[in-house]
């Protein structure tokens, strides 16, 4: 069985270290691609290179313009190799004549190894998801957001909250299991932090995602096909910027990652009868 992830993250090989994907329209956020799609192109890039070794750490992206057109054109490139870490730098390209660079990746990989130090931070405590109350997508939704289930514990959207925290289990609908690419994806997947701060829905976009990895994927593949839990914060929203944190669990509490994002948001003025 192909899941719809990773068909919609083929990547097909033009030259050493550079890819032709195409734009699968399931994976879009109105009329453009969905920034966890590209995130997931991003490492399937990656994986597809004779030269990839480790487990993904970090990626770092920075989303430079809306992705639109049919297909991109993605580059690889092996930046520095150490005895147990390398670091990747991953563009995605315009497919037309001119090669735009639409989104640009850092991937840092590397060895994990086991340790005596150790230490762990307990996750909250939850609504279970059982009494949570699932997301449906809605005709302003995008159509990424058919491809997983997520139910709402904690936090009211479109509507003025006591703070822009919430919390979400997620999962992809079609039964695919948890791994690094997945994830990456997933991590996009909560609303901007502006739809929890009043009752209209302005225009908000990444600017930029940084993804901190710190399960295995030997741990992040024991979650299977099960809900994991995003726990996503704000510290400011301001000047037209907005600061979002994710934290990633594991059904038990474990940790699996940490993402942080900013973006912009453009309020539009109140409109009169």
């Amino acid at each position: 069985m192909t899941f719809v992830l990773d068909a919609a993250t083929t990547v097909n090989v033009r030259s050493d270290g550079r890819y032709q994907v195409a734009v699968d329209e399931r994976f879009w956020n109105g009329d453009h691609a969905f920034g966890g799609w590209t995130a997931a192109v991003t490492v399937a890039a990656w994986q597809a290179e004779q030269a990839c070794r480790g487990e993904l750490v970090t990626q770092n992206i920075q989303f430079h313009a809306a992705i639109k057109g049919p297909e991109v054109i993605v580059e690889t490139t092996l930046v520095e190799r150490r005895r147990s870490v390398d670091f990747w730098h991953v563009a995605v390209l315009a497919s037309s004549r001119e090669h735009r660079v639409l989104a640009a990746a850092t991937l840092v990989a590397g060895q994990r190894r086991d340790s005596e130090i150790g230490f762990e931070r307990r996750s909250p405590s939850y609504r279970p998801q059982k009494d949570s109350f699932r997301l449906q997508r809605q005709p302003v939704s995008p159509s990424w957001f058919d491809h997983y289930e997520i139910y709402l514990a904690k936090g009211r959207p479109f509507a003025v909250n006591e703070s822009p925290h919430s919390v979400t289990y997620v999962r992809e609908s079609d039964g695919r299991a948890l791994d690094a690419k997945a994830l990456t994806a997933m991590l996009d997947t909560p609303m901007p932090r502006t739809f929890f701060c009043g009752e209209r829905l302005p225009f908000s976009s990444t600017v930029a995602m940084s993804t901190h990895i710190y399960a295995s994927d030997a741990e992040l593949a024991t979650a299977g096909d099960g809900f994991i839990t995003l726990d996503v914060d704000c510290q400011t929203i301001r000047h037209g910027f907005l600061n979002q944190e994710c934290r990633a669990y594991r059904d038990d509490g474990l940790l699996l990652a940490v993402s942080y994002q900013t973006g912009f948001y453009r309020e539009e003025p109140p409109s009169h009868a």
